[in-house]
Protein backbone atom coordinates (compact mmCIF):
# COMPACT_ATOMS: atom_id res chain seq x y z
CA UNK A 1 0.00 0.00 0.00
CA UNK A 2 2.77 2.47 0.87
CA UNK A 3 6.13 2.63 -0.85
CA UNK A 4 9.08 2.72 1.49
CA UNK A 5 11.63 5.34 0.49
CA UNK A 6 15.08 5.58 1.93
CA UNK A 7 16.58 8.90 2.95
CA UNK A 8 18.36 10.52 0.00
CA UNK A 9 16.57 8.33 -2.52
CA UNK A 10 15.38 10.11 -5.65
CA UNK A 11 11.66 10.65 -6.11
CA UNK A 12 9.88 8.76 -8.90
CA UNK A 13 10.06 10.49 -12.29
CA UNK A 14 6.33 11.25 -12.25
CA UNK A 15 6.44 13.00 -8.86
CA UNK A 16 5.91 16.77 -9.00
CA UNK A 17 7.11 19.14 -6.30
CA UNK A 18 4.35 21.33 -4.95
CA UNK A 19 4.53 24.54 -2.95
CA UNK A 20 1.51 25.55 -0.88
CA UNK A 21 1.24 29.03 0.60
CA UNK A 22 -1.32 28.76 3.39
CA UNK A 23 -4.43 30.82 3.93
CA UNK A 24 -2.97 32.77 6.87
CA UNK A 25 0.35 33.47 5.11
CA UNK A 26 1.34 36.89 3.76
CA UNK A 27 4.36 36.90 1.44
CA UNK A 28 6.03 40.25 0.81
CA UNK A 29 8.34 39.63 -2.15
CA UNK A 30 8.63 37.71 -5.39
CA UNK A 31 8.04 33.98 -5.83
CA UNK A 32 9.90 31.94 -8.46
CA UNK A 33 9.22 28.24 -9.06
CA UNK A 34 9.40 25.65 -11.81
CA UNK A 35 6.78 23.36 -10.32
CA UNK A 36 3.23 23.54 -8.96
CA UNK A 37 2.38 26.47 -6.67
CA UNK A 38 -0.93 26.62 -4.79
CA UNK A 39 -1.70 29.99 -3.29
CA UNK A 40 -4.27 30.19 -0.51
CA UNK A 41 -2.89 33.32 1.18
CA UNK A 42 -1.78 36.81 0.16
CA UNK A 43 1.24 37.71 -1.99
CA UNK A 44 2.51 41.25 -2.48
CA UNK A 45 5.05 40.80 -5.27
CA UNK A 46 5.47 39.16 -8.65
CA UNK A 47 5.07 35.43 -9.22
CA UNK A 48 7.02 33.47 -11.88
CA UNK A 49 6.06 29.81 -12.36
CA UNK A 50 7.73 28.57 -15.54
CA UNK A 51 10.44 26.22 -16.72
CA UNK A 52 8.94 22.73 -16.64
CA UNK A 53 6.04 20.97 -18.35
CA UNK A 54 4.25 20.73 -14.98
CA UNK A 55 4.66 24.40 -13.99
CA UNK A 56 1.31 25.72 -12.75
CA UNK A 57 0.12 28.50 -10.46
CA UNK A 58 -3.26 28.12 -8.74
CA UNK A 59 -4.69 31.21 -7.04
CA UNK A 60 -7.38 29.64 -4.88
CA UNK A 61 -10.68 31.18 -3.79
CA UNK A 62 -9.50 33.18 -0.74
CA UNK A 63 -6.10 34.08 -2.18
CA UNK A 64 -5.01 37.55 -3.26
CA UNK A 65 -2.06 38.55 -5.46
CA UNK A 66 -0.87 42.14 -5.73
CA UNK A 67 1.69 41.89 -8.53
CA UNK A 68 2.27 40.48 -11.98
CA UNK A 69 2.04 36.77 -12.75
CA UNK A 70 4.10 34.92 -15.35
CA UNK A 71 3.14 31.25 -15.52
CA UNK A 72 3.10 28.41 -17.98
CA UNK A 73 -0.41 27.62 -16.70
CA UNK A 74 -2.41 29.92 -14.41
CA UNK A 75 -5.64 28.90 -12.69
CA UNK A 76 -7.39 31.76 -10.88
CA UNK A 77 -10.32 31.50 -8.48
CA UNK A 78 -9.23 34.38 -6.21
CA UNK A 79 -8.19 38.01 -6.66
CA UNK A 80 -5.30 39.19 -8.84
CA UNK A 81 -4.38 42.85 -9.03
CA UNK A 82 -1.76 42.83 -11.80
CA UNK A 83 -1.12 41.42 -15.24
CA UNK A 84 -1.10 37.71 -16.11
CA UNK A 85 1.23 36.45 -18.86
CA UNK A 86 1.05 32.79 -19.83
CA UNK A 87 2.78 30.75 -22.51
CA UNK A 88 0.08 28.12 -22.03
CA UNK A 89 -3.40 28.10 -20.56
CA UNK A 90 -5.14 30.63 -18.32
CA UNK A 91 -8.32 29.59 -16.50
CA UNK A 92 -10.58 32.07 -14.74
CA UNK A 93 -13.02 30.24 -12.47
CA UNK A 94 -16.31 31.65 -11.18
CA UNK A 95 -14.72 33.31 -8.13
CA UNK A 96 -11.92 35.00 -10.08
CA UNK A 97 -11.51 38.77 -10.02
CA UNK A 98 -8.62 40.04 -12.16
CA UNK A 99 -7.70 43.72 -12.37
CA UNK A 100 -5.09 43.72 -15.12
CA UNK A 101 -4.35 42.49 -18.62
CA UNK A 102 -4.03 38.83 -19.62
CA UNK A 103 -1.90 37.37 -22.43
CA UNK A 104 -2.38 33.67 -23.14
CA UNK A 105 -2.05 30.80 -25.60
CA UNK A 106 -5.40 29.24 -24.59
CA UNK A 107 -8.07 30.67 -22.30
CA UNK A 108 -11.08 29.39 -20.35
CA UNK A 109 -13.50 31.63 -18.46
CA UNK A 110 -16.29 30.33 -16.24
CA UNK A 111 -19.56 32.19 -15.80
CA UNK A 112 -19.16 34.62 -12.90
CA UNK A 113 -15.46 35.38 -13.38
CA UNK A 114 -14.62 39.08 -13.54
CA UNK A 115 -11.89 40.65 -15.68
CA UNK A 116 -11.15 44.38 -15.52
CA UNK A 117 -8.58 44.65 -18.29
CA UNK A 118 -7.77 43.40 -21.76
CA UNK A 119 -7.07 39.92 -23.10
CA UNK A 120 -4.65 39.17 -25.91
CA UNK A 121 -3.79 35.88 -27.52
CA UNK A 122 -0.02 35.22 -27.81
CA UNK A 123 -0.56 34.22 -31.46
CA UNK A 124 -1.76 37.78 -32.25
CA UNK A 125 1.69 39.17 -31.42
CA UNK A 126 3.40 37.17 -34.18
CA UNK A 127 1.35 38.77 -36.98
Amino acid sequence: MFKKMKFGQAQPADAVDQTVIGESAVVMGNIVSQDVVQLKGHVVGNIDVNGSPNAQLSVLSRAHVEGDISAQKAVVDGVVTGNIASTGRVELHAGAKVKGNISYATMAIEHGAKLYGMMSNNDDKSH
